[in-house]
């Protein structure tokens, strides 16, 4: 009988115990749906960063990069890619980018971004 009595105080007590747990699985379960990824069809744009990584641009402008796992021959100097996303349709870090001599370039990172640098323009010598 004195178990009974004591019931809703140890569910009370386990269930404010567990709350702490609930909100840290709640944080970092809202940090993992903040994943880098980028749905293939609202890639807009990219920009080769040499040959070990690229800058995608989604539609709504926020910029992404790719590091690529290798050296990624034949990236800077095309301006056509095939991106491989298996079913998913999302390009991340589980893609990988086809350069049109055939090579296969899969990504190892994948994160938001800010936008490529922009190109240094040096200004032309005025003529006198």
């Amino acid at each position: 009988m004195n178990v009974l009595r004591f019931l809703p105080t140890c569910v009370a007590i386990a269930v404010l115990a567990a709350a702490p747990f609930s909100l840290s699985a709640a944080e970092s379960h809202s940090a993992g749906a903040d994943a880098a990824f980028l749905e293939h069809a609202a890639m807009r744009n990219w920009q080769a960063d040499g040959e070990r990584g690229l800058w995608i641009q989604a539609r709504n402008l926020r910029w992404f990069y790719a590091r690529f796992a290798h050296v990624c021959h034949g990236l800077s100097s095309t301006n056509s890619l095939t991106f491989e996303t298996l079913a998913s349709g999302r390009i991340d870090r589980t893609s990988a980018v086809v350069t049109p001599g055939g090579g296969r370039c899969p990504v190892q990172a994948f994160a938001r971004s800010g936008a490529p640098p922009q190109a240094r323009v040096e200004p032309a010598p005025q003529t006198q």
